[in-house]
């Protein structure tokens, strides 16, 4: 018996006192190995939903070197709620460089007041810190990359409302980054995939009946309500499971975040043939 199927589908104490809109800016996405010298960026965010903050005189510190300075690039230092700002090296061409027409017209273009960050730029093979500095000389965040990357592809923070520890970084899933939008490692907030269809017996005998397993897993960033897995037996292996092919159903709710669950079903007293099984979710 031949059988198919496919699936579908640090603690640290501080007598400092930030205000609210300070505190709101965080580190996004670091790109310390470009394609050559002068296409390093800093991306940051504001994660509030309410309050702008005024970037100038602000600071991005890295390793041992001297502060430097944001400056104006020609599109003001205030960084609106829930906005990216992407801040290049002094002597990137806004015109006509790798990232023109990559960044997005809602993206805060700033530069830095020299032509490189540090001395001569950001090691490419050699994880590295940075602190990202207000205009008082506070540090607002700090993220320490890990130059693990292959050239073109940038650290990213997965998920914004969370540390810049190593564990919510990863690195981009696309070359030369993501300058001024949503992260590639960053899940959406609403994901289920089917993660696995298993048989049991794998090779079963004329007659024999067959428990069908799949496995739903929610990937996205938020938990997922009322949400539908149905079994197919894909009679014309079209790979679309249609109404005279459906098996099983079973409704569910409330996936929270990074879980799964399992549903199963019984193809009984199977004759000789070959079966495409379709495991699909409904949300």
């Amino acid at each position: 018996m031949i059988k198919k199927f496919y699936i579908i589908f640090s603690l640290f104490l501080t007598q400092l006192i930030f205000s609210q809109s300070d505190t709101s800016i965080i580190f996004s996405e670091i790109m310390f190995y470009p394609t050559s010298g002068n296409n390093e960026f800093v991306e940051i965010y504001n994660t509030s939903s309410t309050q702008s903050v005024n970037l100038s005189n602000w600071k991005i510190k890295y390793y041992t070197s001297s502060n430097d300075v944001i400056v104006d690039a020609g599109f003001g230092t205030v960084l609106q709620p829930q906005t990216f700002a992407i801040i290049f090296e002094n002597d990137y061409d806004l015109l006509n460089g790798i990232y023109s027409g990559l960044v997005p017209s809602n993206t805060l273009v700033l530069k830095i007041a020299d032509g490189s960050f540090g001395s001569s730029g950001m090691a490419n093979t050699t994880s590295r810190p940075l602190w990202l500095l207000n205009a008082a000389n506070d540090t607002i965040d700090y993220y320490f990359y890990s130059a693990d990357n292959l050239q073109t592809y940038s650290d990213e923070k997965i998920l914004m409302n969370r540390d810049s520890s190593q564990s919510n970084w990863a690195n981009s899933l696309v070359s030369n980054g993501t300058p001024g939008f949503t992260n590639s490692v960053t899940p959406l907030n609403y994901d289920l995939i089917v993660s696995s269809l298993i048989f049991n017996p794998p090779q079963p005998i004329l007659r024999e009946d067959v428990s069908v397993t799949t496995t739903i897993k929610n990937k996205g960033a938020l938990p997922a309500g009322n949400f539908a897995v149905e079994i197919y037996n894909d009679i014309n292996f079209d790979s679309i499971g249609q109404a005279n092919e459906f098996i099983f159903s079973q409704l569910y709710s409330n996936l929270v975040s990074g879980d799964s669950i399992t549903a199963s079903t019984i193809l009984s007293s199977l004759a000789v043939g070959s079966y495409q099984i379709i495991s699909k979710v409904n949300f």
